[in-house]
């Protein structure tokens, strides 16, 4: 018990395991619901979001913005008329990708359409007792995908934290606390999926 919560002098002190044993129950819960298929595509887009490939499309997204945005200002100034030595110039940066919330906003937004994928490809319907759990096995492992990219941008949980009344102090969480363990994790999401998905065909052939 003491890896996750601990008393000091009626303190009730957070350990990271602790945290991330909180973070994960709404993941667990919400993967329990949607069943293994529309987590397990989910978990697959967020593997890839939180990689390098990820943070390359990322990237993509900042400067496709950014050429949405500088094209405007040129359009008013075609419009305009204005000589072309005046037109201002599409390699403006707008928006910079050195920013932590630019890359929040930008792993968000990649989040969201890995949900919105899983829902789409999975189903729910006929997902028996095994399917529920391992959904819920996926929704824990989002969540740890997730805070372990919202730790390595915003670094939010360096630092002790507490909360009075009551008296709860969180342990602070390095930023590469969780960066060890993604390449395995990711392994392990892709291997359970591919086990259940044969599980699930051969018993639909029988």
């Amino acid at each position: 018990m003491e890896l996750f919560f601990q008393w000091n002098d009626g303190n009730l002190v957070v350990t990271n395991w602790g945290l991330i044993g909180l973070l994960i129950v709404p993941g667990l819960v919400y993967g329990i619901r949607r069943g293994w298929q529309e987590e397990g595509f989910t978990a697959i887009g967020l593997g890839i979001a939180v990689t390098a490939l990820g943070d390359g499309f990322a990237q993509f997204l900042v400067l496709l913005v950014n050429r949405v945005i500088s094209i405007f200002p040129l359009g008013v100034a075609i419009i305009l008329n204005r000589p072309a030595e005046e037109w201002p110039s599409l390699s403006d940066e707008v928006i910079s990708w050195e920013d932590p919330w630019v890359k929040a906003v930008a792993f968000a937004v990649i989040a969201l359409v890995a949900y919105r994928a899983g829902t789409i490809l999975g189903r729910r319907q006929g997902v028996g007792l095994l399917g529920r759990i391992a959904g819920g096995l996926f929704g824990a492992m989002n969540i740890i995908l997730i805070l372990a990219k919202v730790l390595e941008i915003s670094r939010p949980l360096e630092q002790d934290t507490v909360v009075d009344p009551p008296t709860v102090t969180i342990l602070g969480m390095p930023s590469d606390m969780l960066k060890g363990v993604i390449v395995g994790l990711i392994g392990l999401i892709i291997g359970l999926f591919l086990l259940l998905a044969w599980l699930n065909r051969r018993r639909a052939r029988e």
